[in-house]
């Protein structure tokens, strides 16, 4: 089959910049979207949701996508192959969203009357609090940076881990961003996600691992540096995949900073408030969902049912 889709080149991964094949209105929704004052990786996201659907689209109904044609049938019908073949209903309902917001966009240029994906429901989802690291797993970590890593390597994993920062907060952190001496420390989040900023505290030994980082490395502008500069998102993640293939564990950036919240109720039970303006969070609901149970504490549990 050939189609204007088809000849859609992606010069980034799940990029949606070159769009001058599309159909017209396509195009001006899209322009309207990827020009919003969001954060690169949701951008990423809300293009690479846009490009699976227009996959679809094209595939199922053998034709070019036009918004003019697209019906809620054809919503459902994309979010059930996404069951079909085992996506997490996280991922489904993500994709969903998006989808819903691009077709939000399009009625609010005049483009449609209604949106067909309004009343396409998501998938129900089983409360559970985000996976993190048990305390064996984050000292098995921790233990392979100590043998194999360096002080710079720790304190990138610390920061998510002690503190809760998010990965692209440790990677904007500069000197000045640090104030600490020997009884307390502070650290100021500048144009986090959703450009907001926020102090974070920082315990003794988050300021142990930021002097020792400092005095060896003496930073300069940013915090985090390497042999070429500053260091990136795809460093810190390769980073963070070494040492958790030595310590055989499963580790991102999101799980540390996960570990950081899980842990922080379990000692601070019930300070949700706090927990929400230590990691920023808008609302408390966001929070709230760290005081669930975890999967692989429902494991250990139902692995002591025995008859």
């Amino acid at each position: 089959m050939t189609n204007k889709l088809t000849t859609v080149s992606y010069p980034l991964k799940n990029s949606l910049n070159n769009v001058s094949s599309l159909p017209y209105d396509f195009q001006r929704v899209a322009s309207a979207l990827l020009e919003r004052d969001c954060s690169k990786h949701t951008l990423i996201a809300l293009a690479s949701d846009m490009r699976h659907f227009l996959e679809f689209y094209s595939k199922q109904n053998n034709e070019v996508f036009s918004f003019k044609r697209a019906v809620a049938r054809d919503v459902i019908s994309f979010r059930d192959s996404m069951k079909a073949v085992g996506l997490k209903p996280g991922s489904i309902n993500r994709r969903l969203v998006n989808v819903r917001l691009f077709f939000r966009e399009a009625q609010r240029m005049g483009i449609i009357q209604q949106n067909p994906a309004e009343g396409v429901r998501q998938l129900a989802m089983q409360p559970l609090a985000p996976k993190s690291l048990t305390l064996i797993e984050t000292r098995r970590l921790l233990r392979e940076i100590e043998i194999g890593g360096n002080t710079r390597d720790l304190l990138a994993v610390n920061l998510m881990l002690l503190a809760g920062l998010r990965a692209s907060e440790v990677i904007g952190l500069t000197i000045t961003d640090v104030d600490i001496s020997e009884r307390k420390g502070t650290l100021h989040i500048r144009n986090a996600k959703g450009n907001k900023s926020r102090e974070v505290p920082a315990n003794a030994q988050l300021r142990d691992c930021l002097t020792k980082y400092i005095e060896h490395y003496k930073p300069q502008g940013q915090l985090i540096v390497g042999q070429r500069g500053a260091i990136v998102q795809l460093a810190l993640n390769q980073m963070l995949s070494k040492y958790s293939k030595k310590a055989g564990i499963k580790v991102t950036p999101h799980i540390c900073r996960h570990t950081f919240a899980w842990n922080y109720l379990a000692i601070n039970a019930g300070d949700i408030v706090g927990l929400a303006q230590l990691l920023g969070h808008n609302s408390v609901t966001t929070t709230q969902r760290y005081t669930q149970n975890r999967l692989q504490d429902l494991q250990d549990r139902v692995e002591a049912v025995k008859f």
